[in-house]
């Protein structure tokens, strides 16, 4: 392609492509623009020089139609003779019912036909029929055909076409066509037929293609059509042609109305002006307040005032609507710098509006200057940014000469070029911005001018306005609102437009958020390489079937995304139809999803941030998509809520996908979920209104300490560990196993402390260091103990922990006093007995790693001195004694993967949620727990240690929202959670049938009528009639809905039985099928008086109905 490109070099800005009607692609460029840089413009341009070439060759193709020489004489004839009289004359079109704006652009058209008639451009070129091999338009419309058709369709469309060939009355070959061209007709659609029947009978047949402008030709002329692409609707159309044909011209032959067409739509600014002349009434009254904050500017725009600060702000007061948006207020910065340093920003205006000042420089010497009075000046954290861009700062220059300059703003310009094709560079970020605006602009204004029409329009309603509104005598406002008016017009299915919204981020911006992990987590970015994988658009429900988890986890991770970069960037926001702030636009436009396409709403990744993700390191999403650290599953009651529990614990501590657990058979996932929770992997506990920090987090307990627990012993009060904390400290760390480790510690070892021999140096001591073991005591009982075992001498307690719930890869402390350990070890063997030894015969071999040094207990985070029992577990971690032997010289841990740990809380909202928290509601979020950037650790209450939550534990959590008793969730609390909706799925019930009733279809009738009775918070769950699937009998449905469902709903409506009825269907169905019975009591014999007052019915139940089938099938 660079082979064809002819460069012309000029003294200009930007650069523009354009395809000759010889075929020569010729690039305009500035004097100093480098070779590589136009090479990769015309790279990026390669589809629209592609896409024109063949619209030139298409054109060329057409110009040289199959008419016969005495067609084409007679044609120029008729053009030549005829068309002068009805352009001098114009009656018959200003006969007609056309508007005047029509009848304007009608006699345009006429004067248009008859100066391209006078310049003898529809004379035929006999070269084409000169058998070079041309097909033309006739040979274009048969190409359709190609594997779209039937053999029938063909024969009898052939067929039709000789038949015509013979035929000279219109309305005979009209009724010949009609009876072929129907909706059962196979291969061919309106625009390809017409151009074939035209070929054959050019006098008969238009031409209907809207891809070479006939749609635009037929619209100007006021002929409005019917369905112009559908095959069966062309020949009522082509009789409304010819009869506005007949009416208005003197010439036959539709070639010149489909050549018009052509030119009709060459000048698209032209085709914006028109269109804007058309709507102008009604579009002028909504955009004049910029004709008013001009003149604002002009009236009180005074520089040389001593109150600057007031006189700026005096100025901006109309301004409102063309600087300030949503989270974006730089006329409120400008005066507040103006108020703290008027002559500086006194000077930066100067600057910018100086005569011969050069706009892009000024503009970011502009900018330049307000950064450094935002640094000086922002005193509070929400002062992000100064909204000093090129768009404000053009707007002053607007405001200040409006003669000369334009209202730049990028989204309006990138818009108007897409619905113009008109060839500019723009790309966000670039200065160079301003100045194509201003050239395209200009082009409009020149357009613009020589349009007395629309002038003389303007004119009428700019003096109604008054003299409060700017009296625009260059126009460019004018002009200016036309280049917004065709922005608007160039809109897509995907909201918001560019012209609507535009965040302001460009591409190197977003490359700093997506390596940021404060805005964009790894998660975030593997959703969005997702996306762009995808094509670039996908819906939430595509994005769940590929990656797992639900769709609303991927809009909730997404929305919060458009959150951080909003903070961090403080970029403006959109609003919808409902003034409801959207935050999701920021990194997306959106569209409703396909027919065929999974989902309800799809996203489209804006174009900078699709090019930044392009320019990003490829990052592998085909691995499951990490769960989020804490998340809770929430939904009315029977949604199955703790059933997932077990599904989503299973799929994050094995590294897979939701979606893929979810396939697998429930039973066999329950196996390994009893499993991991044996292990240790997984905890469950539920809240309620007892539950406390002390049992969560740690409280005192009583505890025995002594070598019998059923002797009088020492009796103590310690710090206990909570069930979370527990199960903190033992995920806090990964411990590998010995085959990775020097170490040799089991995944969940315990710290038990062990008394050899006594305190003090001991023979015992000695013995066990030599020969890598522990010994204990208690010969008196033998090889062997049992249950049976009479304890005489006590030691229960120390026998069951040393022989029992002591395992291997469990971690000694010898205790050598009170306060010191003076060696570290691993447990390896299981219990022996030593017969040859005279005392403490009982030994287990153990792997000293460290021995001989005198360690303060407090380095193992051991707060209460050690006290006599011979072995006992202690209050402390591995990690805790990885860090005592690191400090000692032992050679530290290999690098092992952390393994995942799942804490549960089911029913988390029922509890008092900031009592049981306490200080872990900042502990919990992802970037404050171990190992993170932000890593968090706080001291404990009761135990004075520091703790911090492990970044492998997760949080999941279950909330039922149909329950009234409990307390709404903490909002500090919620904002660290992420939140699974969990609604009832009548779709798990398909299947299901009890007698020929459809159960799904019943529980979808009762939730709808909930809903609309109440509200879809509590509605029924499917878990309810899951019964069914083993018992499909209606003995089973009676009692779900006796024992299940009307007991629910009688809590839901407080016993309001008026409406559980309408939820039932009761009023539908005769007294005996009634679920409830209504009861009027008799007041006479009751009270022996009529009441004054109204008295309500009893509702008794019907227990008859429960178990009668009809009443459901009438339900």
């Amino acid at each position: 392609m660079m082979e064809q490109l002819e460069i012309i070099r000029s003294k200009r800005r930007t650069i523009a492509i354009e395809v000759k009607k010889d075929l020569r692609i010729v690039a305009r460029v500035p004097l100093e623009m480098k070779d590589n840089d136009i090479q990769r413009f015309v790279m990026e341009k390669q589809r629209w020089i592609e896409k024109h070439l063949q619209i030139v060759k298409k054109r060329n193709e057409e110009k040289e139609t199959p008419f016969t020489v005495e067609e084409i004489h007679a044609l120029a004839d008729a053009a030549l003779k005829d068309l002068p009289q009805r352009v001098a004359k114009y009656a018959p079109i200003h006969a007609t019912h056309l508007s005047e704006v029509r009848k304007q652009e009608l006699d345009h058209l006429i004067d248009d036909l008859k100066n391209r008639a006078d310049a003898g451009v529809y004379k035929y070129q006999e070269k084409a029929v000169s058998g070079t091999g041309h097909i033309g338009m006739f040979g274009t419309g048969f190409y359709s055909f190609q594997g779209k058709t039937d053999i029938q369709s063909v024969r009898t469309f052939i067929r039709m076409c000789v038949d015509l060939l013979d035929m000279t009355d219109d309305e005979e070959m009209f009724q010949r066509a009609v009876s072929v061209l129907t909706k059962s007709f196979r291969g061919m659609q309106a625009a390809a037929a017409s151009v074939v029947l035209h070929c054959l009978k050019p006098l008969t047949f238009p031409v209907i293609n809207s891809n070479v402008g006939s749609e635009d030709i037929f619209a100007a002329l006021g002929i409005e059509l019917k369905s112009r692409g559908k095959l069966e609707s062309y020949i009522d159309n082509c009789r409304k042609i010819k009869t506005f044909r007949d009416a208005n011209f003197s010439f036959k032959n539709y070639r010149i109305l489909d050549m018009a067409a052509w030119e009709l739509s060459a000048d698209p600014i032209r085709r914006v002006v028109s269109q804007y002349k058309e709507s102008f009434d009604a579009w002028f009254p909504e955009e004049a307040y910029k004709w008013r904050a001009v003149q604002c500017f002009q009236e009180h725009w005074n520089p040389g005032r001593s109150d600057f600060a007031e006189m700026l702000k005096e100025s901006l007061a109309q301004a409102g609507n063309l600087m300030d948006t949503n989270y974006s207020f730089p006329r409120k910065m400008i005066t507040f710098f103006a108020e703290k340093e008027p002559d500086t920003v006194w000077d930066m205006f100067q600057r910018l509006l100086a005569p011969q000042a050069d706009i892009v420089e000024e503009i970011q010497n502009f900018e330049k200057s307000a950064d450094t009075l935002l640094a000086k000046y922002q005193f509070k954290e929400s002062m992000k940014q100064h909204y000093q861009g090129d768009r404000t700062i053009c707007t002053y220059l607007f405001f200040a000469q409006p003669d000369r300059y334009f209202l730049y703003q990028y989204g309006k310009l990138k818009a108007f070029l897409a619905e113009t094709d008109l060839q500019a560079t723009c790309k966000m970020g670039d200065p160079q911005n301003v100045l194509t605006y201003q050239e395209v602009a200009d082009r409009v204004l020149a357009c613009v001018q020589q349009d007395s029409e629309l002038l003389n329009m303007f004119q009428i309603k700019r003096a109604e306005l008054g003299r409060e509104y700017y009296p625009d005598d260059g126009h460019h406002l004018l002009a200016d609102d036309i280049v917004y008016f065709g922005s608007q017009l160039n809109k897509s299915d995907y909201w918001p437009s560019l012209a609507e919204y535009d965040p302001e981020i460009n591409t190197e911006q977003w490359l700093g958020l997506l390596a940021d992990r404060t805005v964009c987590t790894v998660e975030n970015l593997q959703i969005l390489k997702a996306i762009q994988q995808a094509g670039g658009e996908a819906t939430c429900k595509q994005l769940s079937l590929r990656l797992g988890d639900t769709s609303a986890h991927y809009n909730g991770s997404m929305v919060q995304l458009a959150r951080r970069v909003q903070e961090k960037t403080g970029c403006p926001l959109v609003q919808n139809e409902n003034n409801d702030q959207k935050w999701w636009p920021i990194l997306f436009v959106g569209r409703t999803a396909l027919q065929d396409q999974p989902g309800t709403y799809s996203w489209k990744l804006r174009d900078e941030l699709a090019d930044a993700l392009q320019r990003l390191p490829q990052i592998e999403v085909k691995k499951p998509m990490p769960f989020a650290k804490n998340t809770i599953l929430y939904g009315p009651p029977g949604t199955g809520k703790t059933y997932q529990t077990v599904n989503y614990a299973v799929a994050i501590i094995e590294g897979k996908s939701l979606e893929d657990i979810q396939a697998e058979n429930h039973e066999k996932v329950l196996e390994r979920y009893r499993q991991y929770r044996q292990d240790g992997r997984i905890e469950f506990t539920t809240f309620h209104q007892s539950f406390g920090y002390e049992d969560f987090i740690e409280g005192i307990r009583p505890k025995f300490f002594g070598e019998n627990e059923e002797e009088a012993g020492e009796i103590q009060y310690e710090i206990t560990k909570g069930v979370f904390k527990a199960f903190c400290l033992k995920a806090q760390i990964p411990i590998a196993d010995a085959k990775q480790s020097p170490y040799g510690f089991s995944d969940t070892p315990s710290v038990w402390k062990v008394s050899l021999g006594g305190t003090g140096g001991h023979p015992l001591r000695n013995s066990c260091m030599q020969n890598n073991c522990i010994r204990i005591g208690w010969d008196e009982y033998g090889e062997t103990v049992t249950d049976e075992t009479n304890y005489f001498v006590g030691g229960k307690y120390v026998l069951n922990a040393f022989l029992n719930r002591m395992q291997l890869g469990d971690i000694v402390l010898s205790c050598y006093s009170a306060r010191t350990i003076d060696a570290i070890g691993v447990i390896t063997g299981d219990p022996e007995w030593l017969p040859n030894e005279d005392h403490y015969k009982r030994s287990r071999k153990v792997n000293w790693l460290l021995k001989g040094k005198k360690i303060d207990i407090e380095e193992f985070q051991l707060s209460r001195s050690l006290v006599q029992s011979t072995v006992y577990q202690l209050d402390t971690t591995a990690a805790e004694v990885i860090k005592v032997l690191e400090k000692n010289g032992f050679t530290p841990t290999t690098a092992v993967e952390t393994k995942p740990y799942v804490f549960i809380i089911d029913e988390i909202n029922r509890g008092n949620i900031s009592k049981i928290f306490g200080e872990l509601i900042t502990l919990i979020e992802p970037s404050k727990r171990l190992g993170q950037s932000e890593e968090l650790q706080v001291r404990l209450p009761y135990s004075q240690k520091l703790f911090g939550i492990p970044d492998n534990v997760y949080l999941l959590g279950t909330m039922n929202t149909a329950d009234r008793s409990i307390a709404l969730l903490d909002t500090a609390l919620r904002r660290r959670f992420s939140f699974v909706e969990m609604m009832p799925d009548s779709g798990i019930l398909n299947g299901i049938e009890v007698e020929g009733i459809s159960v799904s279809g019943l529980l979808t009738t009762l939730n709808r009528r909930i809903e609309v009775l109440f509200d879809r918070e509590h509605t029924l769950g499917h878990a309810f009639f899951t019964p069914l699937r083993q018992s499909p009998s209606i003995q089973t449905l009676g009692e779900i809905f006796r024992d299940k469902v009307i007991p629910l709903l009688q809590e839901y409506f407080y016993d309001d039985y008026e409406k559980i009825c309408l939820v039932l269907g009761d009023k539908k169905r005769p007294d005996r099928q009634r679920f409830f019975k209504v009861e009027t009591a008799d007041l006479q014999s009751l009270f022996g008086t009529e009441l004054e007052f109204e008295v309500n019915p009893t509702y008794r139940i019907n227990p008859d109905a429960f178990f009668d089938a009809e009443v459901y099938r009438n339900l």
